[in-house]
């Protein structure tokens, strides 16, 4: 598998955004209102039963052998391999969380642009060089997204539980966190191979932008009062 992969994944998300967002600022998107709300609802419901499916799958995997930090523990197991290589795959679906904003004239902020891009990149990375630290990752990142696309689905059809915005949020934080201090700290060589564990380091600098991100977010939506 080729880094190509992800570099024009990357040009096809940001040249499909420019594209969508001139389309909405001039105007020819008009009169789509319904049919985005089908595809958005299927979308999120599509995205909450494959995340706990996958979710569930590792869980159990992990959950045989008892957590382990090692070279290769999980990732010589094709059947995990098959579990990541999908989920990495999925990253390139999840494009469609920035393209339907923009159908709607929505510009998405820098976090969810970052986050969309940077993910590609590195599950690419741990699916190609069998780096088990993105079972890990994997496992927190979909029982997160389970609950996090669960909770944009029912929005749609229009169910009253935005109270639980903050605490989806803080559950991102809490899985980011998590994975920045085990990924840095468990599989530090020579558990984990030097050239593996750059790859570790590459996500947890990723993971170091998303948290500010995300923190900056947190404290501009929920503890930030509002003045008009």
């Amino acid at each position: 598998m080729s880094i190509v992969h992800p570099l024009f994944g990357t040009a096809i998300y940001v040249s499909i955004s420019n594209l969508l967002q001139y389309a909405h600022k001039n105007k020819y998107l008009e009169n789509i209102a319904n049919p985005v709300r089908t595809f958005s609802i299927a979308h999120n419901a599509g995205l909450t039963f494959f995340s706990l499916y996958t979710f569930i799958s590792l869980l159990n995997v992990i959950w045989k052998t008892g957590p382990i930090a090692g070279h290769m523990v999980y990732m010589s197991d094709p059947y995990v391999r098959s579990l990541i290589y999908w989920f990495y795959i999925s990253k390139y679906y999840e494009y469609f969380d920035t393209f339907l904003l923009y159908t709607k004239g929505v510009e998405p902020i820098l976090l969810q642009k970052y986050h969309h891009i940077g993910a590609t990149f590195c599950w690419y990375l741990c699916y190609t060089y069998n780096v088990d630290m993105g079972v890990y990752a994997t496992l927190l990142n979909s029982g997160v997204h389970s609950v996090m696309y669960l909770y944009y689905l029912l929005c749609l059809l229009k169910v009253n539980i935005r109270i639980f915005r903050m605490y989806i949020t803080t559950m991102q934080i809490a899985q980011l966190s998590i994975g920045l201090f085990a990924g840095t700290y468990y599989y530090f060589p020579p558990i984990e191979t030097y050239p593996n564990y750059a790859v570790i380091l590459v996500f947890d600098s990723y993971i170091a932008g998303l948290l500010y991100l995300f923190g900056k977010f947190m404290v501009e939506n929920y503890f930030t009062k509002k003045t008009t």
